[in-house]
């Protein structure tokens, strides 16, 4: 009777295995014999022990078998589900994928990808556990408020997977606007308002028919990344987004043919400080000369510093702006620092090299690192700043304002100038909130021994407004745009025969 209550058990369960040992019990029970062909019949205390052994073998049998049913779900829900979110994952997602492919419906099948481009920033504001969550409630959101989303899945640390099917392109272009708005909206987070800039790329079959689910997921990514990059912030797969993405390889080949035939330069444009209009140091900006013209930097600049040739081309604006700065013609020089170069010592090395070997004072140079960089890596930043003004190499944070970096942090900061964007500059001389805005910007650096600098300066009262306001520097058109060496040697002649 032994192996009827280990197979009950084995099949139900706990419950399975009591109700066997107890049917088992009640057939041998008391009064049937022990011999039936003398029909002798068996004590009680023999029926009484048969049936405890039965109940304690489905007992023991019935509960490891639930333990093992029970521990085989965790796993697989854990091999299916991101435990800091608690949405789907990625796995989650390419075996759903199929499931819907292998049992076509009518309409268009989709999967849409939407990522958190500043991601990385709020983690330095609200910590990366309430951006998990923050992640988990969009897709909440996101299922609760578009119906057309089957599920949602957590793809990635700044990602999140759709799958939709609608009726045609058209009503699929149609969700995705709507999915780019719900995501784009304000949500609660521990209490806090939480906002995220979302950017969405929509794989689909076309008119190819079913496709594999991890085509569903590439054609995704590539529509992203046109979203990331470009004007749109929601892009649906098209076959000529394939052939942009070869044209970007073909323009990073040629950039880095370029730059071993020396079609590369720097351009520089004048600071000036606002109280007597003096030029007071130059921003170094690498040109592409190419032999049908001047390429514009942000056709470039954006590809190259995703890739690892960002180091080959910071290593020549490094020895050429330091070239320049060492001959005092206008300093301090500063250059421009990308996301990758935070990681990477040994261009400081060599920037400490360089102006050692050629004499050149280490301050007449200047970093310029954006303040989006900074926030990706603070730590990093910190350690890497933190050398240069040890060597008297100067830093500026570039694009101020335009981030999410706390005033608590750029204590931190071993910062010597803040440079304010643009976007603040522009209204100052019709709004007055402007004005108190970039009047708060420099009383805080200047709190934190920083000297200030106005970038994007194109008119007299613009300039007139900063220098009222006490910004030491200013940097713009109403001067100069950005000039070769010698242009610049020129220009800086005329100025100073004018004055």
């Amino acid at each position: 009777m032994l192996l009827p209550v280990l197979l009950a058990a084995a099949a139900y369960g706990l419950a399975g295995g009591l109700a066997m040992a107890l049917a088992g019990s009640l057939l041998i029970g008391p009064f049937m014999p022990l011999d039936v062909a003398d029909a002798t019949a068996q004590p009680l205390e023999h029926w009484l022990v048969r049936g405890g052994v039965f109940l304690m073998v489905g007992t023991v049998a019935g509960g490891l078998f639930d333990f093992l049913r029970q521990a085989a779900r965790k796993q697989i829900r854990a091999a299916r589900v991101d435990s800091t979110s608690g949405l789907l994952n990625q796995t989650a997602l390419k075996h759903d994928l199929g499931v819907r492919i292998a049992n076509p419906e009518a309409g268009t099948l989709a999967v849409v990808l939407v990522r958190a481009t500043d991601l990385v920033e709020l983690v330095d504001v609200i910590g990366i556990e309430r951006a998990d969550r923050v992640m988990g409630e969009l897709g909440d959101h996101l299922q609760r408020v578009c119906p057309e989303l089957r599920c949602v899945y957590r793809f990635s640390t700044s990602e999140l997977a759709c799958i939709a099917r609608t009726r045609g392109h058209r009503e699929l272009k149609r969700l995705a606007r709507r999915v780019h708005d719900v995501a784009g909206t304000s949500m609660e987070v521990d209490d806090a308002p939480v906002r995220i800039e979302p950017a969405l790329g929509i794989g689909h079959a076309g008119g190819e028919g079913e496709i594999q689910p991890q085509e569903y997921i590439r054609r995704a990514r590539v529509a992203l990344r046109r979203a990331i990059s470009g004007e749109s912030k929601w892009v649906t797969y098209e076959p000529a987004l394939e052939s942009s993405g070869g044209e970007s390889m073909q323009l990073i080949a040629r950039a880095e043919k370029a730059l071993e035939r020396g079609e590369f330069e720097l351009h520089y444009q004048p600071k000036l400080t606002l109280d007597r209009r003096e030029p007071a140091g130059a921003e170094a900006l690498i040109r592409w000369r190419a032999s049908d013209g001047l390429v514009a930097p942000g056709a470039f600049m954006p590809k190259l510093e995703n890739t690892s040739l960002i180091q080959s081309f910071t290593q020549f604006v490094l020895r050429t702006a330091t070239d320049f700065a060492r001959s005092g013609i206008l300093v301090p020089v500063s250059i421009n620092f990308a996301p990758r170069n935070l990681a990477d010592d040994t261009l400081v090395n060599e920037l400490i090299k360089g102006l050692r070997e050629t004499g050149t004072p280490p301050e007449h140079m200047e970093i310029e690192i954006t303040e989006s960089t900074l926030m990706r890596e603070p730590e990093t930043a910190i350690r890497l700043l933190s050398r240069l003004r040890d060597h008297g190499v100067g830093v500026s944070i570039d694009d101020f304002g335009t981030g999410y970096s706390s005033f608590a942090y750029l204590r931190r900061l071993p910062a010597t100038n803040l440079k304010i964007d643009r976007a603040f500059i522009r209204p100052l001389e019709g709004d007055g909130k402007s004005r108190r805005l970039v009047l708060a910007m420099i009383e805080a650096a200047h709190s934190l021994d920083m000297s200030v600098t106005a970038e994007g300066v194109e008119t007299e009262a613009q300039a007139t407004i900063l220098a009222e306001l006490g910004c030491e520097l200013g940097q713009g058109f109403l001067w100069s745009p950005a000039l070769p060496g010698d242009e610049l040697r020129a220009w800086l002649d005329r100025w100073r025969s004018t004055t």
